[in-house]
């Protein structure tokens, strides 16, 4: 059954996924077929089965290749933001700062998680934060081992499980409000990463956990992994 959510989205689409090799040469990450079909239409497709349908999309790399697909599509024309490759991330959503006079849902274009989407904004409005990030419990594959100022190894914690940031969060109409230019204009995640640093300092960033069917497909390895389990993943 279809949840009526209101919200926007803006999916992040621009980066150049270097470390996916040759897969990205020709094509923008979101391109990348799993199964039949791209990860930007699995994405799209679960966002719609929850009632979402007001989509923008932050073009980079290889722009004209994903937005002739979204065309095609029935993506309006308006639902782009190009600027180019060179604006980091945060940089990216400011540039639509003007769309975001509400709760708005923000996505990385390379991750699928089989989030509630309706429980996602009530948990950030009954927060009064700024931001809620989603956080999901994984486990590290190395074990975690602490010092002291000599080198000697006080702690040892086998492969430990930690809660990582996944790539969605919901931010406030008056989010930018509440950070800084220096922040906006850093390179790639990293105004993010100060952005919530910030944020957290002053109590207004909301967590939101997450312990489903997520996936992230930063890598070959983690792209054939999607190939192998897609159904699990990206079935709605």
């Amino acid at each position: 059954m279809k949840q009526n959510i209101k919200n926007k989205m803006i999916i992040l689409c621009g980066g150049k996924g270097k470390r996916m090799g040759l897969i990205t040469k020709n094509i923008p990450k979101p391109m990348i077929k799993i199964g039949k079909v791209p990860i930007i239409e699995h994405k799209i497709n679960f966002y719609k089965s929850q009632g979402i349908n007001n989509f923008y999309f932050c073009l980079g790399y290889k722009s004209k290749v994903l937005r002739k697909f979204l065309l095609q599509k029935k993506i309006k024309k308006e639902s782009f933001s190009d600027k180019g490759e060179k604006p980091g991330i945060l940089k990216r959503i400011y540039f639509l700062k003007n769309k975001i006079n509400e709760p708005t849902i923000i996505s990385y274009g390379d991750t699928l998680a089989k989030i509630n989407f309706k429980k996602l904004i009530s948990s950030h409005i009954r927060s009064k934060c700024i931001i809620t990030i989603v956080v999901a419990p994984i486990q590290n594959p190395f074990g975690l081992v602490k010092w002291d100022s000599k080198g000697r190894a006080t702690t040892f914690e086998e492969k430990p499980i930690l809660n990582h940031f996944i790539g969605y969060a919901v931010i406030d109409s008056n989010f930018f409000k509440k950070i800084n230019n220096k922040m906006i204009n850093l390179s790639d995640g990293k105004g993010v990463v100060q952005a919530i640093k910030y944020l957290s300092k002053k109590k207004l960033v909301n967590t939101y956990k997450f312990n489903d069917l997520q996936i992230t497909i930063n890598s070959p390895e983690e792209l054939r992994y999607a190939k192998k389990n897609y159904n699990k993943y990206f079935t709605i």
